[in-house]
């Protein structure tokens, strides 16, 4: 069962997948920066004072000043991030404080 709080589970900090939309969330919310690639595209979300940014690698920002949940649904390629961050199609690439 996916436990939203998170509050007796511990986490791989370094892990290469996000297990549940919790755990994901509890990364976010607790200062941790996140490298990605989805579709061929190498994104980065980082966030601040409950405040969260999305960028492409080289690019620039995509978005900025979302709160948890506007970055959870905010979509790549057309698809919310939320339905697609505990899957096969993304590979995490650095997660860091």
């Amino acid at each position: 069962m996916d436990n939203e709080n998170n509050t007796n589970k511990t986490f791989n900090i370094y892990g290469e997948k996000f297990e549940t939309l919790g755990e994901f969330k509890f990364y976010l919310s607790t200062g941790w920066n996140l490298g990605m690639q989805y579709k061929g595209v190498e994104y980065g979300i980082e966030g601040h004072n409950n405040s969260f940014d999305i960028w492409i690698y080289n690019k620039g920002d995509i978005a900025n000043g979302l709160t948890l949940e506007e970055t959870l649904d905010f979509e790549f390629d057309g698809v919310k991030l939320r339905d697609f961050i505990t899957t096969d199609d993304v590979e995490i690439l650095e997660r860091h404080l």
